[in-house]
């Protein structure tokens, strides 16, 4: 009969058991999966955003992903995760702190389970006889003299109804407040560290040349600078939690074992690395199917994506049965996939449960010899069950942390790979204040990565200050790269670009695209005012000459017609406009910038007869006494510039006037009877 609590609390001690250990067997494959499948998402997005760039950044990501799942990182994943450390050094008294309350949480963890041995064996007994001082001559006698005078106090004492209760209550606050420092001063850490992170690659990503952000797609730097910034460093406060608590409750917790029964702990430290063993086994085993599954959500994601991006043909084309069995043949394959994960996974319970069971058997027959030579008590023996659960949880979070520190030394990889990137070559010593536009190409090579010709090949081309100057030709023949030397927004493999006889290379890179007002074909604007975005050039100018800049671009009008003038909000990309409005913020942005040399990307083929003139007017104030180049596609829009060059492969083939060209009947005749977007 003595010993009826005893089993009654160990069957349910079996219970809550299996039921951890099953989920703890579980929690490797969720943690790969949900990293696998925010993965597959980021893809997926990528795929939206962009077909021609799906091969480089698909292939990529699975390289990424073979990482995650099936590990291979190599020193330089974990220097660069050391590296990233530096960011969260300035705080480390605040992570001294919450090391302390970690300590603090793992004290009162360890100390509840062996609560139980006095709580059964004294809580329940009649009082006892108050400890007497014994003087025996060493310094530790007090010190021994009031630990039992406090144990007395609470367990043995008449008080001890409201005082252990009490015990209890306050254990369990110190253990919440410990948990709450220590979590809350890592957050804290990590979040200061992330924003000073994210300050860096901002910067970074502003100094990187202008090729380097064209082959990287925006969503992939996004990307670097929210998303992996935060999983690098918030992940590691997270795991830096995790290892020290987790490992000090399994120590204080292995402690407590062997105080209470050393020959039952042998048996407790023996189960778990068996399922520890279990556990890699079925990894290895599951890394095939793993493997198909991700080729399956891979293919469900593509197909998703191009029949919703190609919505508008498969209902014109009648494509409705083509789609239908696109998708049931990759769900069909994902199906099989995802079965054989579900059958790996679940197969592993019976055995983990037997091995469990054989664990406790053995256990339970320990604990019921031991008993009848009185050498263990109900209140040990409980507090042993209540230790050994509480051990599965920390030991599970143990056993799984190389999970998500693969996931962070990929992100810190990711990371420290995005603040190495090059910077502009900035090395001027010419400074130049304003530039009077004479501009000279001489023998200008360029050849694009990854293409077989040259975009220019010997491009030789003398521009007077204040000449308006048109560039025409088939769509590639190289007008938008020769624009694009000029800021250097591309750097030319041969030869060399002069404004006003002074190399380009020569003058501070601030200094040289000041000289350049830009007017795109593709208008930007910011998410911003009115005012803001045409003085973005200038932010310290008058009001006068932000107001004499929006009449030359005939905006006037429409800021007087709005009830918050020129403090309207034009909304993404100027998306509360329409497309002559956004032409000309983009001219009047030009016009107050005053650059000695304007870059025209000829953009009114698109905008009706209305806003083609009011564009139209403004350009013309906008290139009165600037020197101009022209990028035209429209022949009529550049009948009167001083000079017409004609290009075809990277070369100037003709150069002239509009009428002594369409004479020649050359290239220029022949383009003339091209449509604009062949241009």
């Amino acid at each position: 009969m003595n010993n009826s609590p005893v089993l009654f609390c160990f069957v349910a001690g079996v219970q809550a058991a299996f039921a951890l250990w099953k989920s703890s067997l579980h929690l490797a494959a969720a943690w790969r999966f949900q990293a696998f499948f925010i993965k597959m998402r980021q893809i997926g997005r990528k795929m939206r955003n962009g077909i021609f760039r799906l091969h480089f950044e698909f292939s990529h990501d699975i390289f990424m992903i073979k990482k995650l799942f099936f590990g291979g990182f190599s020193s330089e994943d974990t220097r660069s995760f050391i590296r990233l450390t530096a960011y969260i050094r300035p705080y480390k008294w605040r992570i001294a702190a919450a090391v302390v309350a970690i300590i603090g949480v793992a004290a009162t963890e360890s100390y509840l389970a062996a609560f139980i041995a006095p709580l059964v064996n004294q809580g329940f007994s009649m009082p006892q006889a108050a400890p007497q001082f014994t003087d025996s001559g060493h310094w530790f006698d007090w010190l021994l003299y009031w630990k039992n005078r406090l144990n007395y106090w609470i367990w043995g004492s008449e008080y001890k109804i409201w005082a252990v209760p009490l015990f209890l209550v306050f254990l369990i606050i110190v253990r919440g407040i410990g948990r709450f420092a220590g979590s809350y001063l890592m957050a804290w850490v990590g979040l200061e560290a992330i924003s000073r992170l994210r300050q860096d690659m901002f910067r970074k990503m502003l100094l990187l040349p202008s090729y380097v952000q064209q082959e990287e797609s925006s969503g992939m730097i996004a990307n670097r600078i929210v998303n992996q910034t935060s999983n690098a460093i918030s992940g590691a406060s997270t795991i830096f939690v995790t290892l020290v608590r987790d490992s000090l409750i399994v120590a204080g917790l292995i402690g407590v074992l062997l105080y209470l029964n050393w020959q039952l702990s042998l048996v407790v430290l023996f189960v778990f690395p068996c399922l520890t063993l279990l556990t890699r086994y079925y990894r290895k085993r599951l890394k095939n199917v793993q493997v198909s599954a991700q080729k399956s959500t891979g293919q469900m994601i593509n197909t998703l994506n191009e029949l919703h991006s190609g919505h508008r043909m498969v209902k014109m084309y009648g494509g409705y049965d083509n789609a239908r069995q696109r998708f049931d043949e990759v769900n069909r394959i994902m199906l099989q996939a995802n079965k054989k994960i579900t059958q790996a996974n679940t197969a592993r319970s019976p055995i983990s449960e037997l091995i469990a069971s054989i664990a406790l058997a053995i256990v339970i027959f320990i604990a019921l010899w031991q008993s009848r030579s009185g050498t263990t008590t109900i209140g040990e023996f409980m507090a042993f069950i209540v230790a050994m659960l509480q051990m599965v949880t920390p030991l599970k979070n143990l056993s799984n942390i190389s999970i998500p520190l693969q996931a962070i030394l990929l992100a810190s990889d990711d990371v420290c790979a995005f603040l190495d990137m090059p910077d502009e070559a900035d090395n001027g010593h010419h400074p130049m204040e304003r530039a009077t536009g004479g501009i000279t190409f001489d023998h200008v090579g360029l050849r694009y990565p990854n293409s077989k010709t040259n975009a220019l090949d010997g491009f030789t081309l003398d521009i007077r200050a204040g000449e308006k100057v048109a560039l025409v030709g088939r769509s590639g023949s190289g007008k938008t790269t020769a624009v694009n030397l000029l800021p250097r927004f591309l750097e030319a493999d041969a030869g060399c670009i002069l404004l006003d006889g002074i190399d380009i290379h020569d003058i501070p890179l601030a200094q040289l695209r000041r000289q350049f007002a830009l007017v795109s074909q593709d208008v930007f604007l910011f998410d911003d005012t009115l005012y803001n975005n045409v003085v973005y050039g200038r932010p310290g100018a008058a009001d006068d000459e932000v107001e004499s800049a929006l009449k030359a671009a005939n905006l006037w009008d429409m800021v007087q017609n709005h009830p918050q003038g020129w403090h309207m909000p034009l909304g993404s990309n100027g998306n509360q406009l329409s497309g002559g409005q956004r032409q000309r913020v983009s001219i009047a942005r030009a016009i107050l910038k005053d650059a000695p040399v304007l870059l025209l990307d000829e953009a009114t083929s698109a905008l009706d007869n209305e806003s083609e003139r009011l564009v139209q007017e403004a350009l013309e104030r906008l290139m009165h006494n600037r020197t101009s180049i022209i990028i035209a596609h429209r022949l009529t829009t550049i009948e009167n510039a001083d000079r017409i060059v004609v290009m075809d492969g990277g070369k100037i083939v003709e150069q002239g006037m509009h009428q002594s060209l369409l004479r020649q009947q050359g290239f220029y005749a022949a383009l003339s009877r091209l449509p604009s977007a062949d241009r």
